[in-house]
């Protein structure tokens, strides 16, 4: 383990700067802005439906995703992933990594999501011409092995968003802790994710980033080609639970006598929101199958008595020498679902 007490220095300052932060976010109010910041931005990731992989993997787009898995296994690769959400909101994502000897390997990702072209109406409705809204980030990342088995990594976002003329920017950083077992059998990360603030406001209003304390884990089966993957967010926070006053949780009937929801399926169904599982099926090393479930988006996705596949991710990856082409589908509502496409390329 980690002996030396310049690694030990490392592992006390990202706890410390993960506790500034979550104390820092509970003492903050306001409306959460850049939200496209918790979108999936990797085909293997969205698949396995986590918002990050905990274990070392040979795509340069989903180690961007936690900085500290980032390792020469990514050297000169490049990541292009396009998104098709809905009603022709798009995102695309380049990611590139390298490393340098003792320095630690480095990446850099680009993300872009455009909302797409808006009439411009004067008030009584008249169009007088379009406009566009977009979001754009920058992810500048770090990671640095401490020994066989630590690794710390790091991420810094310049962000910015123009909507019509309305300009805001922003900067946030991510940090994050690995282990991976000596045989890379198991795997386990902490991340702090968005800590910052903004620097150029929309009208001079407040507005928070979407900070979020997760904890991610794998498991390599010894005897089968499965992995595992089990992550759980919101750490900072208990009740993610959203408040529908259309549809409240404890029923009134026409006497207007109030029924209170039962407290042990309040607690679980809460309980759940924080947990994402994911499995992934690897038969050869040019083939691999994913699937994953998150209980959250299939709560905040749901259609009151209509069957819906919300909350369920799935897709598939294909290795040929030196490309990678993944896809994957993850259900976020019966009337439609956003398709990930990622071409990985490692350069010569």
């Amino acid at each position: 383990m980690i002996g030396n007490s310049k690694y030990t220095k490392y592992v006390a300052a990202f706890v410390v700067l993960s506790l500034f932060s979550l104390s820092l976010s509970a003492q903050m109010g306001g409306t959460n802005s850049y939200s496209f910041l918790n979108l999936k931005r990797s085909a293997k990731t969205a698949a396995l439906g986590m918002d990050f992989l905990p274990s070392i993997t040979d795509d340069v787009g989903a180690a961007l995703a936690n900085p500290s898995t980032l390792s020469p296994i990514n050297h000169n690769d490049v990541s292009i992933t396009y998104t098709n959400f809905f009603a022709g909101i798009n995102q695309a994502a380049i990611a590139f990594s390298q490393t340098k000897n003792r320095l630690g390997s480095f990446g850099v990702e680009f993300q872009y999501l455009n909302y797409g072209r808006f009439d411009m109406t004067e008030e009584n409705g008249d169009v007088v011409g379009k406009f566009t809204a977009a979001d754009y980030a920058i992810s500048l990342s770090w990671c640095k092995m401490l020994d066989s088995n630590v690794f710390i990594g790091a991420s810094l976002k310049p962000l910015f968003c123009q909507y019509e003329s309305y300009f805001s920017a922003a900067i946030a950083v991510d940090l994050a802790l690995s282990y991976q077992s000596s045989d890379r059998t198991w795997a386990a990360s902490l991340m702090a994710r968005n800590m910052g603030t903004q620097i150029v406001k929309f009208a001079d209003k407040d507005e928070s980033l979407p900070f979020e304390l997760q904890l991610s884990a794998s498991k390599k089966l010894a005897h089968a080609p499965f992995v595992i993957y089990v992550g759980i967010n919101n750490l900072q926070k208990w009740n993610i639970r959203e408040e529908d006053p259309l549809n409240p949780r404890d029923e009134t009937d026409l006497n207007g006598e109030v029924t209170e929801e039962n407290k042990f399926s309040g607690f679980a169904d809460n309980l759940f929101r924080h947990i994402q599982i994911g499995a992934e099926f690897t038969p050869s090393k040019y083939f691999y199958l994913a699937l994953g479930y998150s209980w959250k988006q299939n709560r905040e996705m749901q259609i009151e008595d209509a069957f819906s596949l919300a909350g369920l991710s799935y897709g598939f990856g294909i290795n040929y020498r030196q490309f990678r082409l993944a896809y994957s589908r993850n259900e976020y509502h019966r009337y439609g679902s956003p398709n990930f496409i990622s071409l990985l390329v490692r350069l010569q």
